[in-house]
């Protein structure tokens, strides 16, 4: 009887620590989920939980899904969740990613999801750096989008969103283009030390993309009587932005266009980048600038409108370094600290899920590839009942 007490007392303790510690944002992005999954509005066996963004006020996370344990471009979670019949996957902008094989071990995982393809990205959700929930986004609700500022109800959420302008503008991008190839004698940790105020290598632009949406139901005109269109504004100090695009920019009404821009040259850019340079955390301070202080110097229809740029935090996790030489080819990235970096894990993961799918018999992959085309043709009937 005393055995039995201390294999039973063990078994719970092993079941208790096998049970990965979530923090209270989590908490809360799983009891979303369990609600989910209870109402009957997710079907497969896995819901892979993916942080989108992280800024200063809130969370955004991906609720999908699935019929395997990881995202379609093959990133890993870093916690698994049993839940009823159900796995909760977090795939986290700041957590190790979890082996593969402890990943089949937990959930019995036993295909390949190079080939299989029932992922559905149902809805976005959005959690208060203090644990609150403060929205749920059904995103099949919009069948025309192509980033995620045309998802207008998680404006609120983004960094920079102020409410109630004729024109929303958005920052999609940030890349830092340099004026020559560093070379092969430094790595990449050493340039980013000294890339504000060393001789040898300087930033030649700031380049990207801006997000235009005419929030009314007339035309409005984006005008400008100067190249300096936007503003980075670190105190007394401007980053001035130029669209490379011809003004003025008419939008027609609820219009959406994407229009590239370039950072002035001049005295006011290199004074800006000197004062960065300061900074204890100088590429970090230069991200948060983006966020936080970017703004409008343009025109709408004859008036000045001189508000913030709504900020992409979606995907935009520090910055792209390219060189004139090579074009936008990306030399290396600066992440912000704690990101681990998502290219890095998909090329890593991809040629480890080709070798275990090149690994498997003939009779394996012909196995997975039917139960797949048997999955095509159950969706095809559903769809359209009345088709063979």
């Amino acid at each position: 009887m005393r055995n039995i007490f201390f294999n039973l007392m063990f078994l719970f303790v092993m079941v208790g620590c096998a049970q990965p510690t979530l923090n209270k944002v989590q908490q809360v992005v799983e009891e979303q989920s369990e609600l989910l999954v209870d109402c009957g509005l997710i079907h497969n066996k896995y819901v892979v939980l993916y942080e989108l963004a992280v800024n200063d006020s809130n969370h955004i996370y991906m609720i999908s899904d699935s019929e395997f344990p990881v995202e379609p471009r093959l990133e890993s979670p870093s916690k698994i969740v049993p839940y009823k019949d159900k796995y909760f996957c977090f795939i986290e902008l700041d957590e190790q990613e979890m082996p593969v094989a402890d990943i089949k071990e937990i959930t019995g995982y036993s295909g390949n999801p190079m080939v299989e393809i029932d992922y559905t990205p149902k809805w976005c959700v959005v959690i208060s750096k203090f644990g609150e929930k403060r929205a749920l986004v059904e995103l099949s609700t919009y069948e025309d989008w192509s980033s995620w500022f045309d998802i207008v109800e998680l404006w609120p959420y983004l960094s920079g969103y102020v409410e109630a302008y004729p024109v929303q503008m958005g920052m999609l991008s940030h890349d830092i283009q340099l004026e020559r190839y560093p070379g092969l004698s430094l790595n990449a940790d050493s340039i980013k030390r000294e890339l504000f105020d060393w001789n040898g290598v300087r930033i030649k632009s700031v380049y990207g993309q801006m997000y235009l949406r005419n929030n009314t139901t007339s035309t409005v005109c984006l005008s400008s009587s100067t190249k300096e269109h936007y503003a980075v504004v670190n105190g007394r100090d401007s980053l001035y932005l130029s669209l490379c695009d011809s003004l003025p920019i008419v939008l027609k009404p609820l219009e959406r266009k994407t229009v590239e821009y370039r950072s002035l040259s001049g005295q006011s850019g290199l004074l800006f980048f000197e004062h960065l340079a300061s900074e204890k955390n100088p590429w970090e301070y230069f991200y948060n600038l983006f966020c936080r202080s970017t703004y409008c110097l343009m025109n709408v229809n004859g008036e000045e409108l001189k508000t913030k740029v709504m900020f992409h935090d979606i995907g935009n996790y520090g910055f792209e370094i390219t060189c004139e030489k090579f074009g936008k080819e990306t030399l290396f990235r600066i992440l912000n600290h704690g990101i681990y970096d998502k290219e890095d894990r998909i090329e890593k993961n991809t040629k480890l899920w080709w070798t275990e799918w090149n690994n498997r018999s003939e009779a394996d992959k012909q196995k997975i590839s039917d139960a797949v085309d048997k999955k095509l043709s159950e969706k095809r009937q559903k769809i359209n009942p009345d088709k063979e």
